[in-house]
């Protein structure tokens, strides 16, 4: 088995791990401290935003420029040591404007908020949470280089889904104040970089040497070019992405802005399947572009839609049908239960991305790669705007419906661009009968007379969806990919 085969593997199963974790910390602990969990996501989400404006580019450098550097008798040209650098200066140029970012947070977002003054008590934490994302991403992209992904995302990514639920249930109980709290979540991050750089160590590619002599004018332009472009997809990225938890965190309470992250958590596992396959997609697209396959293209795309539909719409069925059962069950289910339709906008959202599947991939292969940036930063900029129009109105299910708006239109900008460009587009009549099979089955399982424990009912409609979802797909011949797939995994399972 190849290294990036067996690391893509351990990956899958660590980030599913990961996403197990989460689910039982967002269903039973995290409700039980709306406020708390709402609090540490506007620091987080604030963290995120900033680290992405002043990481100054240099987390797409630390990919993109490497096999230029790359030299490993030479120390690999002083690379990692002028990220790290670049990483610092950042971290200075930020600390220099820490007061306009005050400003921003506290006298514009939480202007009128309830909770100003709790936010503003705490938000000092945003600089050492900057300090250690900064540094901590330069070290995943660099590592990532060595294709060793494994320990840096159970480093980076399951060692918080471990500790933050344990400083909760600390915090319930009161045996550690919010200061604590956040002093030992900043911790946990400072343990993840020293844990990086242990590993970097012990992959042998631990550089500190740099090389004056290799940094020609010419790769100086081309670099600060396209650092200039990581920096503004980057924080497109954020604000596209993560502004709406900020905004409702900040326009309504910083309790609605937890309940609205717990929601947020919960409607993402529905993306979960696509990661896999468009990371296979991706080199695919690639390949085909450089042949001006245009057919296969077509195919992947059509592909890749329908088989993304079929696990988001299972996925988003399962959820919705047992959404009230699934509230009951969770620690202040009545203050729970204000975020059912947030759940129904952000899932609706998430199928139409799901259903336009890898329009941002053909696009990013393609020679017009340049429009997936304006798409997103009109996006970010739709989105800042939507959740301004409706959260005053609808609150944190207005942030929901921005989201929706924001992101149908983002999507439908890509496939109208796609279409006027290369003339692929990718659904089928097979995209009509899935969205008639997933409304048949909705009505079938929504008025199922079961009215047991809510864990027992949840059981229940689970397992009625599964068998007349996935028996009405194969029948009706949806993705041949799909019934591919089950045949080979019911061969094997009788021999």
């Amino acid at each position: 088995m190849s290294v990036i085969k067996k690391q893509s593997i351990l990956h899958t199963l660590v980030n599913y791990l990961g996403v197990a974790i989460g689910l039982l910390s967002t269903i039973f602990i995290y409700p039980r401290a709306t406020e708390l969990y709402g609090l540490y996501q506007m620091i987080f989400g604030s963290s995120l935003i900033v680290m992405s404006i002043f990481l100054l580019g240099h987390n797409v450098l630390a990919i993109k420029f490497f096999p230029k550097f790359k030299n490993e008798e030479n120390g690999h040209n002083g690379f990692l040591l002028m990220l790290l650098k670049g990483g610092l200066k950042g971290f200075i140029f930020f600390l220099l404007l820490f007061p306009l970012v005050k400003f921003i947070l506290l006298d514009l977002l939480f202007a009128t908020n309830e909770n100003r003054e709790l936010f503003s008590e705490h938000i000092l934490f945003i600089i050492p949470m900057v300090l250690f994302f900064i540094f901590n991403n330069l070290f995943l992209k660099y590592v990532s280089n060595f294709y060793k992904i494994v320990i840096p995302t159970i480093l980076d990514q399951i060692l918080i889904k471990l500790v933050l639920p344990c400083l909760v249930i600390l915090y319930l109980a009161k045996m550690i104040n919010l200061n604590l709290f956040f002093g030992l979540i900043c911790l946990n991050y400072l343990i993840v970089l020293i844990g990086l750089v242990l590993y970097t160590k012990s992959l042998g590619q631990l550089y500190f040497k740099g090389n004056v002599d290799f940094m020609s004018k010419p790769l100086i332009k081309e670099m600060q070019s396209y650092s200039l472009f990581g920096i503004l997809n980057a924080l497109g990225t954020q604000l596209a992405f993560r502004i709406d938890m900020l905004m409702v965190a900040g326009l309504v309470s910083i309790s609605s802005g937890g309940i609205y992250a717990i929601v947020n958590i919960i409607i993402d596992v529905m993306t979960k399947p696509a990661k896999a396959i468009i990371a296979i997609a991706n080199p695919i697209i690639s390949e085909k572009w450089e042949s001006n396959d245009i057919s296969a293209l077509e195919s992947i795309y059509k592909k890749s839609s329908i088989v993304l539909m079929i696990s988001g719409l299972y996925i988003f069925l399962g959820i919705w049908l047992s959404v009230d059962d699934l509230f009951s069950i969770m620690p202040n289910s009545e203050i729970m239960k204000s975020g059912k339709y947030v759940l129904l906008f952000l899932g609706i959202a998430k199928l139409i991305d799901l259903a336009t599947s890898v329009n941002t991939q053909i696009i990013a292969n393609s020679i017009k790669f340049r429009f997936n940036f304006y798409a997103l930063m009109l996006m970010a900029v739709l989105n800042i705007v939507f959740n301004l129009i409706f959260i005053p109105k609808y609150q944190m299910v207005g942030a929901a419906i921005a989201t929706l708006c924001s992101l149908a239109i983002f999507n439908i900008i890509k496939l109208i661009f796609i279409w006027l460009q290369f003339k692929i587009q990718p659904f089928s009549d097979k995209t009509i009968r899935l969205l008639f099979i997933g409304g048949l089955c909705f009505l079938l399982c929504f008025y199922l007379p079961v009215n047991f424990h809510p864990v027992i009912n949840i059981l229940i409609r689970s397992l009625v969806l599964t068998l007349i979802y996935f028996i009405a797909v194969y029948e009706f011949r949806i993705s041949d990919d799909f019934n591919d797939s089950i045949r080979k995994t019911f061969y094997r399972f009788i021999k």
